[in-house]
């Protein structure tokens, strides 16, 4: 019985000494395990932080030559009239519009008469008596747009919104500085997740709105109207009017737009923009926004 007990004691005792060295050797494994995983997060933060540095940097140089480019073409368009002589613009077919900010834009359609009311295809409008201080303005090409809001907005554009909704609204706040001031985020844009397109349209009311009215309204009027951010194609029914494409007053939206989204989603200042811009190549005016 002794010898017995003396094997059986000894057999516990390599159990228990088997069960301390596992032990041991799992606490090892784990702490070994967690100490490259930690790693691994630092490298990943680290690389996230110089990619959005980067990205930042990129946005400002974009920004700093917008800037020069504007300034540039303001100077262009704020010289004493453009080189041509009163019976070139009579004879031209081009349509012209007098420069200035919307509120000239404004008094113009009330006060000028168009000298001719024959719309010219493809062109901004029609030609104004004054012709001291004309400029041409054509539609601008959406796509180019398009363009530049994809490389502003690039960092968000990574980001998967559905599963991901705060780390695009930090990407959204951390951006801010950097953005124009029509692009800027709002306080609904920084609270309320919703679709990266919204935050490329350049009208603060107009994104509230969308992320007002929900995804569903939202996503169909960026399908079908406001074409700007989507990757499809051009859907004709917005026209912007000019290289200002910043600027909301040069943005026309069709009959069909305002019809359908009229008043729950575009307000009556869009349907007197659309009539202003109408005005100016003779076509019809659209009731109920006068």
């Amino acid at each position: 019985m002794s010898e017995s007990g003396s094997e059986q004691s000894k057999v516990e005792k390599k159990s228990r000494e088997y069960n301390r060295n596992a032990q041991r050797v799992f606490r090892q494994r784990r702490k070994e395990h967690l100490t490259k995983l930690e790693q691994a997060q630092r490298e990943a933060n680290s690389l996230q932080s110089e990619e959005v540095e980067r990205l930042r940097r990129e946005n400002q140089a974009l920004l700093a030559e917008n800037e020069t480019l504007r300034a540039s073409y303001g100077s262009q368009t704020s010289s004493p009239g453009p080189s041509i002589s009163p019976r070139d613009v009579r004879a031209s077919p081009s349509n012209y519009l007098p420069y200035g900010p919307p509120a000239a834009f404004l008094a113009a359609a009330a006060t000028t008469t168009p000298v001719s009311t024959v719309p010219v295809p493809g062109s901004a409008s029609t030609m104004m008596q004054d012709t001291g201080n004309l400029v041409v303005v054509m539609p601008n090409n959406i796509q180019e747009i398009r363009r530049s809001l994809h490389r502003l907005f690039a960092p968000l554009l990574d980001i998967p919104v559905i599963s991901n909704p705060r780390s695009h609204l930090a990407t959204l706040q951390a951006m801010q500085p950097t953005l124009p001031t029509s692009l800027k985020p709002t306080a609904l844009q920084l609270s309320t997740p919703h679709h990266a397109y919204i935050d490329m349209i350049p009208s603060a009311t107009l994104r509230d709105r969308l992320v007002a009215v929900g995804a569903t309204h939202a996503n169909a009027f960026l399908m079908e109207v406001c074409t700007l951010a989507c990757e499809i194609d051009d859907t004709g029914q917005m026209t912007i009017w000019g290289e200002d494409w910043l600027n909301e007053f040069s943005w026309e939206f069709s009959a069909l737009a305002l019809e359908r989204y009229g008043g729950w989603l575009l307000t009556a200042e869009w349907g007197q923009r659309a009539n202003f811009w109408r005005r100016q190549r003779g076509a019809p005016i659209l009731p109920g926004y006068d």
